[in-house]
């Protein structure tokens, strides 16, 4: 705001403040006007009392219009200095008239006549301070109007008692003058610092709104750059596993095995971010049910078993009474793992226990270690990304640095709360409290169909459908080394002409989201039950970081996986699938 802005601001300000009050100083004008006239009524001519009097009441008249107009005005401050001259003029006239009367009706050494018309002028004077000192002008103005004819007139008198009167009077005004001058400053200053708020208020919600919409195109970008990337980052992952499972030679292999320790590192990278961006923008939405906790906890215990076994570790999982909570179980599982997962990382000899305690009406999962600890100066910072305790030359096998962060996150957002306890070379405590749930509100499991983990694919019919070929070839050399039957397209379009010419039904369909000609996966997977008749399993590949859309448009009713796709998952699922189409082959044959 410039000086010129803000000096038009304040004096409207200004001029708002008065006209408001006017109303109060009107009525103790009149109403003291009119009493002195009752008193003097008496002691001095009538026709001067009532022209003083109608001169007052017509003034007053002309002051409490202007006040009316003012307020009901819609944009007064286009005209703030017509309002000023409305303003001010009648009131130097309505002082100036007061101070006439003064001078003109006091009676010197008249006892209570003299003493009402000192009194009532003075009072009048020091209300002045009150409504008028944030104008310091129009302050001085009215108060010497009001006072300086009276304490002409005492001096005038010349007596001793008058002159001793006037003299008290003269430091009246003098006091009234600087606390005025006083008032002034005061208020000015203030109306100056609420300004000064109002543009910082101003500055910073426009620079909250470039923030925001700053992040709107960070998501949007992290969306589309996702995407592109994990692109590349697919085909290299699918064909280095199915490089893996053709190599013989032992020394090649061992190159192979490291490609993928790589590509699984940039893996990781990609999903963290992703979990990070998900989180941070707010597409992701949580689950909230009740659920036992030992089935995490079991989970947990089989995958991280081996880990503790292979470093000499006790690794201690309580099964916590088969304790029920009302959260999410997949956000909840990931803080658990990152707990644990980060214990057995910086523990190398004693013990890590996973256990759970209960805390009035909520449960607290504890992962406790003997590890290196934490120094106190640290405890702070572990939660910020890429933070990492002990790792100074960024070892990727020791983490990225992001699982905490997520953690962080993800406790917002399921209102859990995260506390850690640490003492360097003695160990760590992460605790996070959970509600408790109730074991009515547990869902009714679905019929679970066991995986055997040695069943091959032979027979299994798989279309997929891609419309970046680098990704179709990757797929379909993976796919064909697993012995499935491969039908590949790059459209929808193209995957019905294939099966409406080999005439073979798909048992699984593997396609990428988007695809050509502002076509996706889903369109493609209505067209092909269109063709066979029936709906076919579908698996939709995706690199977008817009969960919530997917989910709009009824990504929910198929199996969704995001880009760089891991081999072995994908696997397990057609696994699933296959076994799936056995079940019902042989319940076909006994019906």
């Amino acid at each position: 705001m410039s000086t010129q802005e803000q000096s038009r601001d304040l004096e409207y300000i200004q001029i708002q403040t008065l006209l408001k009050n006017s109303p109060a100083v009107i009525l103790a004008s009149v109403f003291s006007a009119l009493m002195l006239t009752a008193i003097y009524w008496n002691q001095h001519p009538h026709a001067y009392l009532l022209t003083w009097l109608g001169a007052l009441l017509l003034v007053n008249s002309v002051r409490g219009f202007f006040a009316w107009k003012f307020l009901q005005e819609n944009k007064p401050q286009e005209n703030i200095l017509l309002w000023w001259r409305m303003f001010s003029l009648p009131s130097l006239i309505s002082v100036a008239i007061w101070g006439l009367g003064a001078y003109i009706f006091y009676i010197p050494n008249g006892g209570q006549y003299q003493a009402v018309g000192i009194i009532v002028p003075l009072a009048l004077a020091a209300g002045s301070l009150v409504f008028l000192s944030i104008v310091h002008w129009l302050f001085i103005s009215s108060f010497l109007l009001i006072t300086l004819p009276l304490l002409l007139r005492v001096f005038l008198v010349g007596d001793f008692v008058n002159i001793i009167i006037g003299v008290l009077i003269a430091v009246y005004i003098i006091i009234f003058m600087i606390f005025g001058h006083n008032m002034n400053r005061m208020l000015t200053e203030s109306l100056r610092l609420r300004f000064e708020n109002l543009e910082l208020v101003k500055r910073l919600t426009k620079e909250k709104e470039s923030a925001e919409l700053a992040n709107v195109a960070k998501s949007k970008f992290l969306a589309a750059a996702s995407h592109d990337l994990r692109q590349p980052l697919h085909a290299l992952s699918l064909l280095s596993s199915a490089l893996c499972d053709r190599i013989k030679y032992p020394e090649v292999k061992h190159i192979v095995d490291k490609i993928m320790l790589a590509v699984s590192a940039l893996e990781n990278l990609f999903n963290a971010l992703l979990d990070i961006s998900k989180l941070d923008s707010g597409v992701l939405k949580p689950n909230i049910t009740s659920f036992r906790l030992r089935d995490i906890f079991d989970k947990i215990e089989n995958d991280y078993r081996p880990e503790a076994d292979r470093k000499g570790l006790e690794f201690i999982v309580d099964s916590c009474r088969d304790a029920i909570v009302y959260s999410d179980d997949i956000l909840l599982e990931r803080v658990i793992r990152n707990f644990v997962s980060n214990a057995l990382r910086y523990t190398d000899k004693g013990t890590v226990r996973l256990f759970c305690e209960p805390v009035n009406d909520k449960i607290k999962i504890i992962v406790e270690d003997t590890g290196i600890g934490i120094q106190d100066n640290n405890l702070q910072t572990i939660f910020d990304e890429y933070v990492q305790i002990g790792n100074p030359e960024r070892d990727r096998e020791k983490g990225l640095g992001l699982g905490l962060a997520i953690v962080a996150r993800i406790s917002h957002l399921l209102d859990h709360p995260v506390h850690v306890k640490s003492a360097e070379g003695k160990g760590s405590v992460f605790s996070i409290a959970v509600s408790l749930g109730r074991q009515q509100d547990i869902p009714v499991p679905e019929s679970y169909v066991a995986r055997t983990p040695g069943m091959e694919l032979e027979n299994l019919n798989v279309l997929i459908i891609d419309d970046e070929r680098s990704n179709l070839d990757a797929l379909d050399a993976l796919l064909r080394g697993w012995k499935c039957k491969v039908i590949s397209a790059e459209s929808g379009e193209e995957a019905c002409e294939k099966i409406r010419a080999q005439g073979i039904k798909p048992d699984c369909i593997l396609t990428d989201y988007r695809l050509r000609n502002n076509k996706t996966g889903l369109d493609a997977i209505r067209d092909i039950a269109g063709v066979t008749g029936e709906d076919v399993p579908a698996v939709l590949i995706t690199g977008d970081v817009a969960i919530k859309k997917l989910h709009e448009e009824g990504a929910d009713a198929y199996h969704l996986m995001h880009k760089p796709v891991q081999p072995a998952r994908l696997r397990a699922l057609l696994k699933h699938i296959h076994q799936q189409k056995l079940r019902e082959e042989m319940e076909a044959q006994d019906g």
